[in-house]
């Protein structure tokens, strides 16, 4: 069960971040595929209409299903984020990869785990276990991926059953992407700490409340777009035609020049240059009408930009060094939004170096709090003894 997870998994991922690839130089190419938008979100309706369709399904119904909350997760679901996440990003909505990756990995190991007719409880571990294989082998951090499949179910909590299969299918999957496939990830700088006085505590700190903040308005202004969107009194066809003409207007501004697609080629800027705050406002803006419109794909990517080019912005007013700040935004706003502390360790180690481990995880257990109860992912459930957000 574990080669077979870790090998499907990560020939999943590289296939994906490959047609990734290929669709962004092609996109590049060809600028009048964005006029192509109503022409998907009507597609995107359509197939959202039809009876158990795949376009409702999610990594939320993942957790739900090692949350013991649904019985099933059709198979349907892993082909059709991937196509799904390919087409949104080819007529250049503003979504990620995660999501894709994640719900790829669960769906693979979820169906091996039916095929086996596993136990409950087994099924339950390698779905968890799936999903840490997708979230290593897209980003090229199986220690995160491993964690994050053992955290995301629920906040607090982790399944010591579960760790041996996530840990193999993490570390499997990264291993296959790396080394079978040749997948390439980004490499950043590793990142050095000032002097530790109580000055940096308090800028620490001030980072988090920010960022808190920023993820805040962010999970708010989704949820306002989708519930707003799914309300709107016309004909499904032509509400999904609306989605599209609503972000081919907003991609015509320059504020949202570079939103469009995936924007993995300004990972690295914020590392270099504080001039980012416009940057981090349009993509905020962009990938929630992206999401909140019903377009297809993950939010780790976005927000790994929209966090760092904010708090690299925040250069001049709180006197630390850039790529510590650009550091701390990447990896803060998404781990904390997503409720995974430990996660957020083992990312910013594995992609910046050791040195600052403990800010990643202060500033990303501020972010939990400060964002609320629901994050990203609104169907987690909280351990007991861990203290709520007191509000949603």
């Amino acid at each position: 069960m574990g080669l077979s997870t870790s090998f499907l998994v990560g020939s999943a991922s590289s296939l994906f971040l490959w047609g990734l690839e290929k669709i962004q130089v092609f996109r590049t190419e060809h600028l009048a595929l964005l006029y192509c938008l109503p022409l998907l979100g009507a597609a995107f309706q359509y197939v959202s209409q039809v009876p158990n369709s795949p376009s409702k399904l999610g990594t939320n119904d993942l957790i739900d299903r090692v949350n013991q909350k649904r019985e099933d997760v059709s198979w349907t679901l892993g082909p059709f984020i991937l196509f799904g996440t390919w087409l949104s990003q080819l007529f250049g909505a503003s979504v990620g990869r995660e999501g894709t990756a994640v719900q790829m990995g669960g769906g693979i190991a979820h169906q091996f785990s039916r095929w086996l007719d596993l136990e409950e409880l087994e099924k339950r571990d390698w779905l968890q276990a799936g999903m840490a294989a997708g979230f290593a082998s897209v980003f090229g951090t199986p220690w995160a991926g491993c964690l994050f499949g053992l955290e995301i179910s629920k906040v607090g909590h982790i399944s010591f059953r579960a760790f041996l299969p996530c840990l193999f299918s993490a570390f499997g999957a990264h291993y296959v992407s790396l080394h079978v496939w040749g997948t390439n990830h980004t490499i950043y700088p590793v990142i050095f700490l000032p002097e530790t006085n109580w000055p940096f505590w308090v800028k620490l700190a001030c980072i988090g409340l920010f960022l808190g903040l920023v993820g805040l308005a962010y999970s708010r202004l989704e949820s306002i777009i989708s519930k707003t969107f799914a309300h709107l009194p016309i004909h499904t066809i032509l509400k999904g035609i609306l989605a599209g003409l609503i972000l081919l207007l907003i991609f015509q501004f320059p504020l949202f020049q570079e939103s469009i697609g995936l924007g993995s080629s300004f990972l690295l800027r914020p590392f270099n240059s504080g001039e980012t705050a416009n940057f981090a406002i349009g993509k905020t803006l962009a990938t929630s009408l992206s999401l909140g419109l019903g377009f297809k794909g993950g939010e780790a990517t976005p927000l790994f930009l929209i966090g760092a080019h904010a708090s690299s912005a925040l250069h001049e007013i709180i006197s630390l060094p850039i790529p510590l700040l650009a550091a701390l935004g990447f990896t803060c706003l998404y781990t904390g939004l997503a409720k995974t502390p430990l996660t957020s360790i083992a990312m910013g180690v594995e992609l910046f170096g050791l040195e600052a481990w403990f800010c990643f995880f202060i500033c990303t257990l501020i972010v939990m709090y400060i964002s609320g109860k629901n994050g990203i992912f609104k169907k987690q459930d909280w351990a007991n003894w861990v203290p709520k957000p007191l509000y949603s």
